[in-house]
């Protein structure tokens, strides 16, 4: 906005109108995905399909519990490492272990470097690889999310 001649300048505050999160029942993404609502840059909110949503609540109420694994290779080597545990506690507490056929193949000091050793030494097989600690740390990895903004 100008200033007439002869009137005093004064700086103008624009604003940004308040806008609502809009999340459309219809869309393809809704219950398939996680989607991921902003606010300055920074996620605020996180739509997720009610199946994560409920894992996501058993771990955190049991505290230690892991979803099970429809794959039974896997599942064959993470009893394995909860059988090895107390042993591997005295000798490798805080190392990386990867268990492949229900032994242990490779330990190490970082997750990276038990992975390269194991894909060296063995190929792409089914491993199960935890650090070695008495209560476990949980890592959720995910894929890609999509942030959706409303078109104008």
């Amino acid at each position: 906005m100008k200033a007439k001649v002869g009137e005093e300048s004064m700086p103008q505050v624009i604003r940004e109108a308040q806008t609502p999160y809009i999340v459309s029942p219809n869309d393809e993404a809704l219950g398939r995905e996680t989607i991921i609502v902003q606010r300055n840059g920074e996620p605020f909110v996180a739509v997720m399909p009610y199946a994560e949503y409920q894992q996501l609540m058993a771990v955190k109420t049991v505290g230690t519990s892991v979803p099970s694994s429809s794959d039974p290779i896997f599942e064959r080597n993470r009893a394995a490492f909860q059988k090895l545990l107390p042993d591997l506690l005295k000798t490798y507490r805080g190392k990386w272990v990867a268990i492949v056929n229900e032994k242990v193949a490779v330990i190490g000091d970082s997750s990276a470097l038990v992975i390269e050793e194991v894909i060296g030494k063995f190929g792409d097989v089914r491993t199960y690889m935890q650090e070695v600690l008495e209560a476990r740390r949980v890592y959720r990895i995910s894929g890609p999310r999509v942030v959706r903004a409303k078109s104008v």
